[in-house]
C-alpha cells in the first residue's frame, strides 16, 4: 500500500526532487597524541566552521550541505588534512571508532521546494497542520523507514572489528543516536534534517565514499516511498529492529544474513522503476555484492586482512595519513589553483566558514559570525578597484600611472604590427639590450630578455611569440636583479629575490637528469620545463638535453626571472634595504591595488634606494593577484605565509 506523500510525490512529479536531496558529514574527530602532549587550541571564528572545537581534546569536521557527493568527500579531506597537519610530532588520526569518540554521521536533507510542493497540493483551506508540522511528519515517515533498514545500515556499513572481531556498535544510552532527526536549535519543534550513524570506512582516507552517501540517500528517498507504520506497533517496529541490528552487530564479520535479501531485492524493484542513474546503479551493485559475499563488507576486509583491530588501526592509520599530507596540494581540493588552496588552507586554520561559490573560478567566499568577504583567486577581494584591476592587467597602461606618480619605469614603447616594431627595432632597438614580453599580463610566458642585443631573426621570433596575447611590449632591459614583493594593504610581507629558470652540474648528470632532479623538490607550478623556449636558449649556450655539465657549471633554461617559469626563489625579506619596500608599497598605491605583486630590479639590495641616482631601481611590473603558494616554498630562506595575514587583514575591524 502507498503512502499518502508518495502518492503526492508521484501525482505532482515530483521524483526528480530526490536529485536535490543535500548531503553533508559530520565527524568528530579526537586525535591520538604522546603522552602528556596535549591538542593545540583550535581558533572558532564561526560556528560553522569546517573544523570547530568540542573540546580540547576533540575537533568536529562538518562538511556544508551538497549535492554534489564528491563535493562533500572533497570538504571532508580537506579538513583532516589541516587537522593532521597541525598535530603535534607524534600525533596521528584514529581509524576506528570508539563509542561516541571518531565518530561520523551523514546528514540528509530533503529539498524544501518538496515540502512546498506537497503542502499546497494538500489544498488544505485552513483546515491543517501548520507548514513546520506538516514538514516534521514527512521526517518522521522517513526516520521510522530508516528505522526498519538499521539491520541493513548496520551489515553494510559497522566496519570496525572490536573485541571477538565483533563490529562496532554505540553503548545502549547511544543507541537513539543510529538514525535521529536534527532539530533546529532556534526551533526545537522544526525538523532540519535526518542524520544516520555510520562507521567509518577505514579504507577511504575521507572514512566515506560517494557510494556509501549515494545509498544513504536513494534509503531515504525509498524510506519516503514505503507504507507509513502504524503508530500503535511503531514502538514494537523500532525494538525488534535495534534488536536485529544488534545481532548482526555481534556477528563474525564474514557471516551472511539471509533475512536481509528481501529488503535489497525490495530496493532493487523500487530503483528499476524510478529508472537508475549510473552513479545510482553502480552504489547499489557494490552493496548488492556486499550481501551476496560477507567477506567484501568493511568489516570483513578488515578482519581478513588484519586479524585484530590493533593492527588493522595502525596500518590503515599510517595509510590514511599519508594520503591527507599529500604533497601536491590540499586533499579534495587540488583541482584548485595554488592560491585558492592557499586561501582554504588558511580559512580552515584560522575557524573561519568557506563556501567554493565556483572551483574553475576560484571563487571562495569566506565568513565568519559577523562578516561575509568573496576572494577571487586567493588574493582579488571587495577592495580590489575594478578600473585598477583593468589597468593593472596591462602593462603599458600601468607604465604610465606609475611614471606619473614618480616610480621609476623602464623606458619602452607598445606595438601591435610587425611592420612598425620592425621598423623601430632598425632605428633603435638593433644595438640594445631589451626585453620583450606581451603587454598583457602572462605570468611569465613568452618573455624574453635579450642581455646581448639580439639579432633581427630572434628579435622577430620574440615579437610574434609575444603578440600571441594582443600586444607587445618592448622596453631596455634594467641591470640588475629581479626582486618579487608582496603587498597587502600598504605592507611588504614578503621579498623573494628571483633567478631565471636554471641547473648546475655535477660532473656526472645530464642536463634532463638535473631538470628532473630539481623539479623533483618543487611544486607543480615551479617546474622546470625542457619546452622549445628551453631548448632554445640551451643551443644559444651550445649544450642539448643530453649535454653533461662540468662540477659548478651553470646553464639557463630561460631569460627571464619568473616563478611560473621554473625561476629560482630566494627569501630576503629580512635583508633587503627599507627603502625598497617603501618603493614597492608606492607602486601599489598608484595603481590603487590593496594587494599587489611588485617586481622591482635592483642594482644593490643592501644600499637605500635614491631616487635621483639612475637605474638604482627599475619597477617592471605591478600584479593584482600575487603568487601566494611561492612564497610557501622558497628555495631557501623563512617561507612566508600571506593567506592567513590577508584573512586578518580582510576581516579586521574596518
Amino acid at each position: 500500500m502507498v503512502n499518502h506523500y508518495w502518492q503526492l510525490i508521484q501525482e505532482q512529479h515530483l521524483s526528480d526532487l530526490a536529485t536535490q536531496i543535500r548531503v553533508a558529514v559530520v565527524r568528530t574527530v579526537k586525535p591520538v597524541l604522546p603522552e602528556g602532549v596535549q591538542l593545540a587550541a583550535w581558533p572558532q571564528l564561526s560556528r560553522h566552521a569546517l573544523v570547530q572545537p568540542l573540546s580540547v581534546s576533540t575537533l568536529q569536521v562538518a562538511t556544508p550541505l551538497l549535492d554534489d557527493f564528491t563535493g562533500v568527500i572533497a570538504e571532508l579531506r580537506a579538513g583532516l588534512s589541516r587537522i593532521w597537519a597541525n598535530l603535534p610530532e607524534g600525533g596521528r588520526l584514529p581509524v576506528f571508532s570508539k563509542e561516541r569518540v571518531n565518530q561520523q554521521v551523514v546528514r540528509i536533507v530533503l529539498p524544501e521546494t518538496l515540502f512546498e510542493r506537497l503542502y499546497t497540493a494538500e489544498n488544505f483551506q485552513g483546515q491543517g497542520p501548520d507548514y513546520v508540522a506538516y514538514r516534521n511528519k514527512v521526517y518522521d515517515l522517513i526516520a521510522n523507514g530508516l528505522i526498519r533498514q538499521l539491520p541493513l545500515i548496520t551489515y553494510l556499513f559497522a566496519a570496525s572489528p572490536a573485541s571477538g572481531h565483533q563490529a562496532f556498535w554505540p553503548s545502549p544510552d547511544q543507541e537513539q543516536h543510529l538514525v535521529q532527526k536534527v532539530t533546529d536549535p532556534d526551533h526545537l519543534d522544526r525538523t532540519l534534517a535526518m542524520d544516520i550513524m555510520v562507521e567509518l570506512d577505514p579504507y577511504a582516507a575521507s572514512g566515506i565514499t560517494s557510494q556509501m552517501l549515494t545509498f544513504l540517500r536513494d534509503s531515504c528517498w525509498f524510506a519516503l516511498s514505503q507504507p507509513a507504520i502504524p503508530v500503535a506497533v511503531v514502538s514494537e517496529v523500532r525494538r525488534h529492529a535495534l534488536e536485529e541490528a544488534r545481532k548482526i552487530a555481534a556477528m563474525t564479520p564474514a557471516t551472511p544474513v539471509k533475512e536481509l535479501t528481501a529488503n535489497m531485492d525490495a530496493m532493487a524493484t523500487w530503483l528499476n522503476h524510478m529508472g537508475m542513474t549510473a552513479q545510482q546503479k553502480q552504489a547499489f551493485e557494490l552493496m548488492q555484492t556486499r550481501l551476496m559475499k560477507p567477506e567484501t563488507t568493511l568489516a570483513g576486509q578488515v578482519a581478513a586482512s588484519f586479524g585484530d583491530k590493533k593492527t588493522a588501526a595502525n596500518s590503515l592509520s599510517e595509510e590514511a595519513c599519508a594520503d591527507l599530507a599529500g604533497a601536491d596540494g590540499l586533499p579534495g581540493m587540488v583541482d584548485l589553483s595554488g592560491n585558492t588552496q592557499a586561501l582554504v588552507q588558511a580559512a580552515i586554520d584560522g575557524g573561519y566558514q568557506f563556501t567554493l561559490l565556483d572551483r574553475q573560478q576560484g571563487l571562495v567566499q569566506v565568513e565568519t559570525d559577523m562578516q561575509t568577504q568573496v576572494i577571487v583567486d586567493g588574493t582579488i577581494t571587495q577592495y580590489t578597484p575594478g578600473n585598477a584591476l583593468v589597468v593593472a592587467t596591462h602593462r603599458h597602461a600601468a607604465k604610465k600611472i606609475l611614471a606619473a606618480a614618480g616610480i621609476p619605469v623602464a623606458r619602452g614603447a607598445k606595438f601591435t604590427r610587425w611592420p612598425d616594431a620592425k621598423s623601430a627595432f632598425e632605428r633603435s632597438f638593433a644595438h640594445k639590450s631589451i626585453v620583450v614580453k606581451p603587454e598583457a599580463r602572462s605570468q611569465g610566458v613568452a618573455v624574453e630578455q635579450f642581455a646581448v642585443p639580439p639579432t633581427e631573426k630572434q628579435f622577430a621570433r620574440a615579437f610574434h611569440e609575444a603578440n600571441r596575447h594582443h600586444g607587445v611590449l618592448i622596453e631596455m632591459m634594467a641591470r640588475g636583479t629581479t626582486y618579487h614583493f608582496t603587498v597587502v594593504n600598504r605592507q611588504v610581507l614578503s621579498v623573494l629575490e628571483a633567478a631565471a629558470a636554471n641547473v648546475v652540474g655535477d660532473g656526472r648528470k645530464a642536463i634532463k637528469e638535473l631538470v628532473a632532479l630539481k623539479n623533483g623538490t618543487r611544486p607543480a607550478a615551479r617546474q622546470l620545463q625542457l619546452d622549445a623556449a628551453a631548448l632554445r636558449q640551451l643551443k644559444l649556450q651550445s649544450v642539448t638535453p643530453e649535454t653533461v655539465l662540468r662540477r659548478g657549471q651553470q646553464i639557463f633554461l630561460a631569460t627571464a626571472a619568473h616563478p611560473q617559469t621554473g625561476g629560482d626563489l630566494y627569501d630576503v625579506t629580512d635583508e633587503i634595504d627599507g627603502s625598497y619596500k617603501r618603493l614597492a608599497v608606492e607602486a601599489a598605491a598608484a595603481l590603487e591595488l590593496p594587494v599587489a605583486a611588485v617586481d622591482i630590479v635592483i642594482d644593490n639590495l643592501y644600499a637605500a634606494y635614491d631616487p635621483d641616482v639612475a637605474g638604482q631601481a627599475v619597477v617592471i611590473s605591478v600584479n593584482p593577484a600575487p603568487d601566494l603558494t611561492s612564497l610557501e616554498q622558497p628555495d631557501m630562506g623563512t617561507p612566508r605565509f600571506i593567506a592567513p595575514k590577508l584573512l586578518n587583514w580582510l576581516f579586521a575591524e574596518k
